[in-house]
């Protein structure tokens, strides 16, 4: 369906300077973290921004595995992707530039006992944006708009036939020296099939060192797929982040589980 009526483009570009007219307007906005705060490995996306001037590159590998029997009959698919690269640019205190880009995508289906090999390719390109509204203050939580477009290129079995548009608000609370809230709605709409599927997230994360946390989060949309997952990161450094996540389906519409591992790096400091 569309999104009351409007063009996506232009609901986005709209969401977009609300963002940027909430930021300027908020009187007690303070100086962005300095800390490496990271949008991987949940599916979480956080409302932060990278620093001006900086360049944040958050890469891994994902796995995933679904099966089902219908009638007796055993049927599964899987698939794999390496590097999820996703690179966030820091150009404006309240605004970060995203770019989501070069993973490679393989996949494969079984019916019975015969497998076959799916869709591979080099997956699209996504540009994007997020905007920062205002840091949070009291229950007024940290508070962010995320915007994309994924574009009709990369290899031809994996592309989509037209550009699909996603964005979500990100929100985040502190609850204490070493636990967070935070939580993502939104959706994607495809105009290929013109229909838009909303979304959310959950997410706890606990400190549990200076250099050790771990999370746990509910996400999926607003149909019949719902995910929960779970990891752990370590810092290595003040600029550099290993991370190990794992989740499984709710309901028998999401995969049976996935896994993903991958490191952040933050350049240009």
């Amino acid at each position: 369906m569309r999104l009351f009526n409007w063009p996506v483009g232009s609901v986005i570009l709209l969401l977009v300077f609300i963002g940027i007219n909430g930021h300027l307007k908020a009187q007690d906005s303070s100086a962005d973290k300095a800390e490496l705060v990271t949008d991987r490995p949940d599916q979480t996306e956080s409302a932060t921004i990278v620093p001006v001037g900086s360049v944040q590159l958050e890469t891994g590998l994902l796995y995933s595995s679904d099966k089902a029997e219908v009638a007796g009959i055993k049927y599964g698919a899987s698939s794999f992707s390496i590097p999820n690269n996703l690179f966030r640019i820091g150009i404006l205190k309240p605004v970060e530039l995203r770019v989501i880009a070069g993973e490679f995508s393989s996949s494969r289906a079984s019916v019975g006992d015969v497998s076959v090999a799916g869709p591979k390719g080099l997956s699209a390109i996504a540009l994007g944006t997020k905007i920062k509204f205002w840091d949070e203050k009291g229950f007024i939580p940290e508070t962010a708009i995320l915007a994309h477009v994924t574009l009709p290129v990369g290899g031809e079995e994996v592309r989509p036939p037209e550009p699909i548009y996603d964005f979500r608000f990100s929100l985040a609370h502190t609850l204490s020296d070493n636990l967070a809230l935070g939580y993502n709605v939104g959706g994607e709409y495809d105009p290929f099939t013109d229909e838009f599927t909303g979304l959310y997230t959950l997410s706890l994360g606990i400190g549990l060192t200076d250099t050790f946390g771990v999370f746990g989060e509910f996400f999926g949309d607003f149909g019949s797929s719902h995910e929960f997952d779970a990891g752990l990161t370590y810092l290595i450094s003040d600029l550099i982040q290993y991370d190990l996540s794992g989740g499984f389906g709710l309901t028998d519409e999401a995969p049976d589980f996935f896994i993903s591992t991958g490191i952040t790096i933050r350049l240009f400091n």
